[in-house]
């Protein structure tokens, strides 16, 4: 079948855009001829590709824009099938709604949450809640849209209109049982959302890497708020002298100053080593010298590919017990479970994984060993093909 791919950014920017540079060879190796229509990104990474600034973009002429253009591209490409990755443009969506069957995978929940992840930024809480015009009241107190008027109401128009437009979708790909539930308490029909949770982009070690000679704890994404950053901070001043802390993430000159910051107030700035956004061929070796991967995030993750990198690596994680992470990390098996937002305890359980060299390394084992048993590249498409097999009515 011919697949036409529809998403924001092409290029090796955070998990969506791994992961769909990482499909996209296997389906092509499968036999299905692959497009990608991209906003902004690099368009020698696929073979054939076309350039829409206007799916970055929300505004009504936007959407106007953004509706023709795929009207004119599909009828040129002739899809068979049309997946939904991310865009802000419901224009985009319509016109592929019109002409074609589409498939959405919930990356993260722009269509089913204003803010697109169920977050409160002031006070660093999960939201429950259905979107309706209280999000507004919600946003002046708790912080969740972006505060000016303009954009938050482009937000919660895209919502409103994926949630009245929900039965269009022909299947949607839930990548763990975690964001299935949100996507149904939103409106979603619960029999059209498939659990295919993410397959790891690199292969399994045979064994757990040797530890590093010096105790050396990672964060590895983007450095933002909802991800954790801070409490990845204060644990590593309450770990021993001898632990240092590689983060390595998108981080800009005034985050880095933050960063560094905190890092004095918790006594621990001189064992910290901030570094720029890792390439693909990078992270191997950064988790090759890596005692534990530290995962603090405090929004509801829809899985996290970089905890399934870990375990293929042999690298048992701390991670906090959010969303979809129990999809991968068996506490006491694969790493240790943490609540989020507690710093102590992500230190204690790294202590537990550096003292008991053998304990990390029998997680280890057993990590690369579920990432064999689950998420192989070869168990993803299979379940992935069957969705789109049944979006098409096969």
């Amino acid at each position: 079948m011919k697949i036409l791919h529809l998403n924001e950014h092409l290029g090796w920017y955070g998990g969506i855009e791994t992961y769909l540079l990482s499909l996209i060879p296997r389906l092509e190796a499968e036999g299905h001829a692959q497009v990608v229509v991209y906003a902004r990104g690099e368009a020698a990474l696929v073979q054939r590709s076309h350039c829409v600034p206007a799916l970055s973009e929300a505004s009504s002429s936007a959407v106007a824009l953004g509706r023709h253009e795929l009207g004119r591209i599909l009828d040129e490409e002739q899809p068979d099938l049309v997946h939904i990755h991310n865009t802000h443009n419901i224009g985009a969506i319509e016109a592929c709604f019109d002409r074609v069957s589409t498939v959405l995978t919930t990356h993260d929940y722009r269509y089913a949450c204003p803010a697109s992840n169920f977050f409160y930024r002031r006070t660093e809480e999960v939201c429950e809640r259905t979107c309706g015009p209280g999000c507004f009241t919600t946003t002046l107190s708790k912080r969740c849209m972006t505060p000016r008027p303009r954009y938050a109401w482009r937000y919660y128009r895209r919502v409103r209109w994926a949630m009245r437009n929900a039965n269009r979708f022909a299947m949607l790909v839930a990548p763990s049982s975690d964001a299935r539930r949100r996507f149904i308490a939103a409106g979603f029909c619960g029999d059209r959302i498939e659990v295919v949770p993410y397959f790891c982009p690199v292969t399994p070690r045979e064994s757990p890497r040797e530890p590093p000679s010096r105790p050396t704890i990672l964060f590895l994404g983007r450095m933002r708020p909802n991800k954790g950053y801070h409490y990845f901070v204060e644990a590593l001043g309450k770990l021993p002298q001898a632990v240092q802390a590689v983060m390595v993430g998108n981080c800009s000159a005034d985050r880095e100053r933050e960063i560094h910051q905190l890092a004095r107030q918790a006594g621990c700035d001189g064992r910290l080593i901030l570094r720029s956004w890792a390439k693909r061929d990078e992270i191997a070796g950064l988790l090759g010298e890596t005692s534990a991967l530290i995962f603090p995030s405090v929004w509801p993750e829809t899985l996290g590919i970089v905890g399934l990198e870990a375990l293929a690596s042999g690298v048992p994680v701390v991670a906090s017990d959010i969303g979809g992470v129990r999809e991968w990390l068996h506490d006491g098996e694969t790493g240790f479970l943490v609540p989020p937002k507690n710093p102590s305890a992500i230190a204690d359980k790294t202590r537990q994984l550096l003292d008991f060299p053998a304990v990390a390394r029998r997680m280890g084992e057993q990590g690369i060993r579920l990432i064999r048993d689950r998420f192989s590249p070869v168990c993803h498409l299979e379940s992935l093909v069957k969705v789109y097999r049944r979006a098409l009515g096969d």
